[in-house]
C-alpha cells in the first residue's frame, strides 16, 4: 500500500542524483512538499520540478542553516528531514590518507549532525517533526573496503539512537533506514555492479583520483 505523504514538508538532503533524487521523485509522487537540497541547482533543479531547491552543502554550516531556513519560509513549517547526502569510495583502510577520511567524516557523519540541529528547533517550536537518517546494509555485515564508510554510519546509528531518546518528549521521531547502493536516477542497482562511486550530490564516478570536497 503506497504512503500517503500530502502536503508533508519533505526536506531531503543530497537530491542532485542516486537515492536523493529517487526519494525526492517518489515523495513528490506521493503528494509531499518536497524541499530538495542540492549542490548544484543550476544543473539539477529543473529535473526536481515542482521541487523547492536549496543550495545545501552539508559541509558548511551557514549553508545548512540558511537552506533550512528558506524551506520553513517556503513552506511555512518543515515536517521531515532526511539525511541522504553521503559518499562510499571503496578503498582498503590503509590506501586511504586520514586528510580523506577526515573529508568522509565531514561528509557522511558531520553533516548528518548538522542537518539535524539546524531542524531541531523548528521540530520543537512545532511540537512534531521526524528525522531519517540513512544507514547502510554493509554496517551488519561489514564488508571489505568500506572501513571508513562503516565507520560512519555506525556513528550514525548511535547518532540517531541518542537523538531519539533525546527529543521524543518534543514530539519528534528519528529512525535510521539503511539502503542500498542505486544508479543516477535513484534505481536501486543491488548488487549489480561493484564499481566505486560516489553516490549522492555528484556525478557517478570512479573513487579514485579524487574525492568530491563536499556532498
Amino acid at each position: 500500500m503506497a504512503i500517503d505523504l500530502t502536503d508533508k514538508v519533505c526536506l531531503i538532503t543530497g537530491a542532485d542524483e542516486g537515492l536523493g533524487f529517487g526519494t525526492a521523485r517518489g515523495f513528490i509522487k506521493r503528494g509531499a512538499k518536497v524541499a530538495a537540497g542540492l549542490l548544484n541547482p543550476e544543473k539539477f533543479a529543473s529535473r526536481l520540478a515542482p521541487a523547492f531547491t536549496v543550495k545545501m552543502d552539508v559541509t558548511k554550516p551557514e549553508e545548512v542553516e540558511a537552506a533550512v531556513a528558506q524551506v520553513v519560509e517556503h513552506y511555512g513549517r518543515i515536517d521531515v528531514l532526511i539525511n541522504n547526502a553521503g559518499i562510499y569510495p571503496r578503498l582498503a583502510a590503509d590506501e586511504m590518507t586520514f586528510d580523506d577520511y577526515k573529508t568522509l567524516r565531514e561528509i557522511n557523519l558531520d553533516g548528518t549532525w548538522r542537518s539535524c540541529l539546524a531542524v531541531i528547533p523548528y521540530f520543537k517550536k512545532q511540537g512534531s517533526g521526524v528525522i531519517i537518517n540513512t544507514g547502510s546494509i554493509t554496517l551488519r555485515m561489514g564488508m571489505a573496503h568500506l572501513a571508513h564508510y562503516e565507520s560512519t554510519k555506525g556513528g550514525i546509528l548511535g547518532m540517531t539512537r541518542g537523538l531519539a531518546r533525546d527529543l521524543g518528549k518534543y514530539g519528534i521521531r528519528v529512525n535510521c533506514l539503511p539502503r542500498r547502493r542505486s544508479d543516477r536516477r535513484g534505481r536501486s542497482t543491488g548488487n549489480r555492479s561493484r564499481r566505486a562511486t560516489y553516490q549522492t550530490g555528484r556525478e557517478t564516478m570512479p573513487t579514485r583520483p579524487s574525492y568530491p570536497r563536499n556532498c
